[in-house]
């Protein structure tokens, strides 16, 4: 039997919606904080290394650095998170993009 966990499932959402920015919208208004832990994972494991990123996505990201940091750090706000991802859309469909790439292709 494979374990699916809730935020697999909301990333998957993410993921198969990537384009459609209202979908995106509307998943991020109604996410709550376990829901999005992988995307803040995910940005935390990007900036230690542990995940290998093809250049392309490096340099899609390079300028989102600060924005990066701020979602990492768990001392933040889960509100302030969720309105920088709204205002970023762009990087948050790059690291959709990445996280559907590296996490929904092993399962």
């Amino acid at each position: 039997m494979v374990k699916i966990s809730a935020n697999k499932i909301f990333l998957k959402l993410f993921f198969d919606n990537v384009n459609n920015f209202n979908i995106l919208m509307r998943l991020l208004s109604v996410g709550k904080v376990n829901d999005l832990l992988i995307i803040f994972e995910l940005c935390k494991n990007i900036l230690l290394g542990n995940i290998q990123l093809i250049p392309k996505d490096l340099n899609k990201l390079r300028i989102y650095e600060k924005e990066l940091i701020f979602l990492s750090e768990n001392n933040k706000s889960f509100n302030k998170k969720v309105k920088l991802l709204k205002k970023n859309i762009d990087m948050f469909q790059i690291l959709v993009l990445i996280g559907g790439n590296c996490i929904l292709k092993n399962e």
